[in-house]
């Protein structure tokens, strides 16, 4: 069990200016990357290794960030290779190995948004893995290790920035205070450190899911858990097949995930962060073909989601608990 992290009365952080980076999030705005230097986070930003490439940006460290948090939270122990979009994964998939993870997460996820991303892997790269993914445009590769000959294949493009570290290959969840500045002060708020799995979802409606189902909802939750919200995922064969984040309602984030998905969504599986206000959201999701639901529940009208899954035949379940990201 995690131990319990408490909020105290007063809390000093002192930071240390590691560099300058070239701006901010936009060139008109000054920039630098500063480290607590009591941060004992082995998959802390300063702990990675640069094996090639140009200096980090700012953005380029907020992206690393969230993908290393990305990877924490889906990888499960199993090969796995997440991309992502300004913070958001567009891509995502387990694998039998780290090349089927990688080929299924670039191709059968949202390759337009993955264009210029990052990429994130569980598994170590070999030549053969750095030959497929040269292929493709990205600006950062983070990694546990890359072999000499597959560092020659990217020392082609040596504006590709690679990175590793070795706990990558098992990365734990974030387990520090989350802190965000807001004027005047700070917001701080503990780790979300619960993992859903099949032992906590309650089944809501008459019809289960299958266990092919039921292991695509926990991927799918996972990766909601880690996009922007307001945010719907779509998934199949534990893979992100497409996904709408950042919306202010639930009806259009459903919307987006189903338009960029396409004829893809037939058969995949639905996870929302948020619990559906209404069911017109959900029968969005069930006339484009999606056969299971995983959502936290808790709306007062979560009735009406129910009776509509239960008229479709179409299983659902709950978690009890919101996956937000602000």
């Amino acid at each position: 069990m995690d131990k319990v992290i408490s909020l105290k009365d007063r809390l000093e952080i002192v930071l240390k200016k590691v560099f300058d980076t070239r701006y901010g999030e936009n060139p008109h705005q000054k920039g630098g990357f500063y480290v607590d230097q009591k941060e004992k986070d082995p998959l802390a930003v300063q702990n990675f290794k640069k094996l090639q490439g140009k200096q980090l940006s700012f953005n380029n460290i907020l992206d690393i960030d969230a993908v290393v948090s990305a990877l924490s939270e889906i990888e499960n122990g199993r090969p796995c290779c997440v991309v992502l979009k300004h913070t958001n994964p567009c891509g995502a998939a387990y694998g039998r190995d780290i090349m089927e993870a990688y080929l299924r997460a670039w191709y059968k996820g949202d390759s337009l948004a993955a264009f210029g991303g990052i990429i994130g892997l569980n598994r170590r790269i070999n030549r053969k893995l750095a030959e497929a993914m040269i292929k493709n445009f990205f600006e950062i590769l983070l990694a546990p290790a890359v072999d000499l000959l597959a560092l020659k294949i990217f020392s082609k493009k040596p504006k590709i920035r690679i990175l590793v570290n070795p706990y990558l290959r098992n990365p734990k969840r974030q387990k520090g205070l989350d802190i965000k500045r807001v004027r005047g002060g700070f917001l701080l708020q503990t780790p979300d450190t619960i993992r859903i799995s099949k032992r906590n979802i309650k089944p809501a409606t008459k019809k289960k899911p299958s266990e092919t189902q039921l292991r695509d909802l926990l991927f799918a939750w996972r990766v909601c858990k880690v996009s922007k919200s307001n945010a719907v995922v779509l998934a199949k064969e534990e893979t992100l097949i497409s996904s709408g984040v950042g919306q202010q309602d639930r009806k259009r984030a459903c919307q987006l995930a189903i338009e960029k998905a396409g004829g893809r969504a037939r058969g995949a599986v639905a996870a929302s962060d948020g619990f559906f206000p209404f069911p017109d959201g959900p029968e969005i999701l069930i006339r484009a073909g999606v056969k299971a639901i995983i959502q936290p529940g808790g709306s007062i009208r979560d009735k009406l989601t129910i009776d509509l899954c239960n008229k479709y035949k179409i299983p659902m379940v709950f978690t009890g608990i919101r996956g937000f990201r602000h």
